[in-house]
């Protein structure tokens, strides 16, 4: 099983200069809990989290406050082409919820979240 089978492709990512309601507005709308930031170049250079957000919401409260001040850096990020074992224990090893996936060129690709691996986990289950 690889990182591939389970991942979610065409994820949704956020600039680090992007206001931080932006990333929750996201979030909101499209049921999410984790954003890879990107640089102007589409590299990943932080996570932000729904938990993230809510604690810059009562911190900033209404004040304009650009992403990379309250995004998690470095990133830990894994490639398709990984085990799904192998970054499942990333993640587990690290107490992290998500990895973002990687291409050749080092572009967001997809991402791989608890979810996706509570699925594989019933999938094994079922067999």
């Amino acid at each position: 099983m690889l990182v591939s089978d389970y991942m979610s492709s065409s994820p949704v990512t956020v600039q680090q200069e992007d206001n931080y309601d932006l990333a929750f507005e996201i979030m909101e709308e499209k049921n999410m809990h984790h954003l890879p930031v990107v640089d102007a170049g589409n590299q990943v250079v932080g996570i932000v989290t729904r938990r993230d957000l809510q604690l810059a919401a009562r911190y900033f409260k209404e004040a304009p406050v650009e992403i990379s001040e309250v995004m998690h850096t470095p990133v830990l990020t894994t490639s398709a082409g990984t085990s799904l074992a192998t970054a499942a224990q990333q993640m587990n090893d690290n107490r992290i919820g998500c990895l973002p996936v990687l291409s050749d060129d080092q572009h967001v690709a997809g991402m791989l979240t608890e979810t996706d691996l509570f699925r594989a986990l019933t999938d094994l289950l079922k067999n």
